[in-house]
């Protein structure tokens, strides 16, 4: 089976993750169980299908959930992988298109085999929010059913509440409420939701105790938006009441709240929404800090972690581990300057270099950095050759602090026959410190087996300041790769090339990169090459390269035509006027009429 398995490492059972695109009827239904299982199948559904690859679920969710009900919804969930065996994994479509097919029937004692809740982990709408708000203003005036629009609500984030504020103040949502026969009763906390969002800034005040009282923190989101209200009576209402309502808060409305807070922490009234949930972070039961390092929103992590290494009860482990294993960027970096301010403190060089050994780029360069002011410049050389650029200019900076020449140790290390992977690290370091005495080291490995080697050398040769003679060969290399890298060096040295060598390279047979550098090196040489060369491919009716010329040469009527100073030559003019001819039926005669006025042949 090619699901997601977890739990083998921990001594629980082994669990299969599996994803299901829902619509916001099947969201309700699933809240309904307490997010423990999933509804009873309709009559014409013979199967239940989860999926076994998030980016399958997404597609289904966004581009078939959401034009059919306005919304749509990716869960996740685990179930027993042992109990998952029994049932057939089927292709739905292209090699990742993979589903698990339950029947009707054995649903319930699928559910019974879940491991742990149903999660909500990505959530699609309309464009502009429009649907969802004409529900959420229906709801609230008894025009339909709530449950669907409570369920959507209790899973939306920061983007979709700072959506929802605005559509609801909408024309359209606020006069074009579309009534029903029977009139159900009123919801009164979205009520107090739509009155919240109101153009009317009388209504958003006395709608701030609606959202201050909401059952289950439902709108504190909305609550938080508030507190940044342009209006400042508003505004201060919201932020006192918001104060109280978070000593109080749930543990998931007060994550929701703080995904909200961080989103608007940059406008200009935002500020003070983000200190309110920070100190109610901080006060909070240690599980919630613990579950907001998880939690999904980057902006909610990032500030959950910045408290935790302020408050003084972060450990050396953790602390580590976060600094190793955690996916967000920003969140390892933070956790790497806390480590490396305590080694430099304390003189650990012992974490240092572990911390330079196993770390990520980012954190490798904090570490380097600390352990030279620590006097070990000497770390840095066997940082020469890393992939990163970054690091790879740290450790030479590290290496010349040591008092040796980093180029030096470049020569030294290519001249002894390195791997293919370190010896393209070396090429790359040799030219960010070499001089243009290193170029003839370099010149071999442009015939080096390796594509990506030669590329690498391509660039290299070019950055030192050798000869685009040199590197001008390289358009008729068999790898894209390595023609991309000769058509970006050879880009400003229109004479590189002679234009006969090019047009033999962009003749038919020539294979797709290498006609399209020729291309690009043909319609760099001078204007008047540049409307020959597009032409000519329209005319051929060129199918690779045609809707390319054609693009190209409207750009230069539109732009580069009055910049064309120099005319052509007599021949050239001849040669253009039959070109035009030519293709007028596939340029049109406006155009056509136009290229024959610039090229003054009437």
């Amino acid at each position: 089976m090619n699901g997601k398995q977890s739990g083998a490492r921990t001594g629980r059972r082994a669990t299969l993750t599996l994803w299901r695109p829902v619509g916001p009827a099947e969201l309700s239904l699933v809240r309904a169980s307490g997010w423990r299982a999933w509804p009873p199948r309709l009559p014409d559904q013979p199967i239940f299908y989860p999926v076994l690859n998030e980016a399958y679920a997404v597609r289904i969710a966004r581009d078939w959930n959401v034009p059919a009900s306005g919304a749509g919804f990716v869960t996740r969930f685990e179930v027993d992988a042992d109990f998952a065996r029994r049932y057939p994994v089927r292709q739905a479509g292209g090699r990742t298109i993979l589903e698990l097919w339950v029947p009707a029937g054995e649903l319930e004692e699928f559910n019974a085999h879940l491991a742990g809740p149903i999660h909500v982990v990505r959530e699609f709408h309309a464009p502009g929010y429009g649907p969802l708000a004409t529900r959420v203003a229906a709801a609230a005036a008894g025009r339909e059913p709530a449950d669907e629009v409570l369920a959507m609500l209790s899973v939306a984030g920061a983007k979709t509440w700072i959506g929802l504020d605005g559509a609801l103040r909408t024309t359209a949502v606020t006069y074009g409420g579309h009534a029903t026969k029977a009139r159900l009763p009123e919801n009164e906390r979205l009520s107090s939701l739509v009155a919240g969002c109101s153009w009317d800034g009388h209504q958003r005040e006395s709608a701030v105790a609606g959202l201050a009282t909401a059952a289950d923190g439902l709108l504190l989101p909305l609550l938080v938006l508030r507190t940044a209200d342009w209006v400042p009576q508003v505004r201060e209402r919201a932020r006192m009441s918001l104060t109280t309502v978070l000593r109080s808060a749930g543990a998931s409305a007060l994550l929701t709240a703080a995904s909200v807070a961080t989103a608007i922490g940059s406008w200009a009234r935002g500020g003070h929404a983000v200190e309110a949930l920070a100190e109610a972070l901080r006060t909070a039961p240690y599980g919630v800090p613990a579950t907001a390092r998880t939690h999904q929103d980057l902006g909610v992590r990032r500030l959950a972690y910045r408290l935790w290494l302020e408050s003084g009860r972060s450990r050396y482990e953790e602390v580590m581990n976060a600094t190793l294993g955690e996916p967000d960027g920003v969140c390892r970096l933070l956790c790497a300057e806390r480590l490396v301010a305590d080694a430099v403190r304390d003189r650990r060089v012992d974490v240092l270099e572990e911390l330079l050994r196993r770390g990520s780029a980012q954190v490798g360069i904090e570490a380097l950095t600390a352990l030279v002011k620590l006097g070990h410049p000497e770390a840095g050389e066997a940082h020469l050759a890393d992939r990163s650029a970054m690091m790879r200019a740290t450790a030479q900076w590290a290496v010349r602090r040591a008092g040796r020449d980093p180029a030096a140790i470049y020569r030294n290390a290519l001249a002894a026959d390195p791997p293919v992977g370190r010896a393209r690290a070396l090429v790359v370091g040799l030219a960010e410190c070499g001089t243009r005495q290193d170029v003839d080291m370099l010149l071999p490995f442009l015939e080096h087996p390796s594509p990506r080697m030669r590329a690498a050398a391509v660039r290299a040769v070019r950055r030192l300041g050798g000869s685009p003679a040199s590197i001008a060969g390289m358009l008729a290399d068999p790898a894209p790769v390595v023609v991309r890298a000769a058509t970006q060096a050879l880009r400003g040295e229109p004479a590189a090339v002679p234009a006969v060598r090019l047009w033999e390279l962009l003749a038919a047979e020539s294979p797709p990169h290498v006609r399209l550098g020729a291309y690009e090196q043909l319609r760099a040489k001078d204007t008047w090459t540049r409307v020959h060369v597009d032409l000519h491919l329209l005319v051929t009716r060129d199918v690779e390269l045609g809707h390319r010329a054609h693009a190209d040469l409207n750009d230069w009527a539109r732009r580069g035509a009055a910049t064309a100073y120099n005319a052509p030559t007599k021949e050239m003019t001849l040669l253009l006027g039959r070109l035009v001819d030519a293709a007028e039926p596939l340029i049109g005669a406006q155009q056509a009429r136009q290229l024959r006025r610039i090229l003054g042949i009437g």
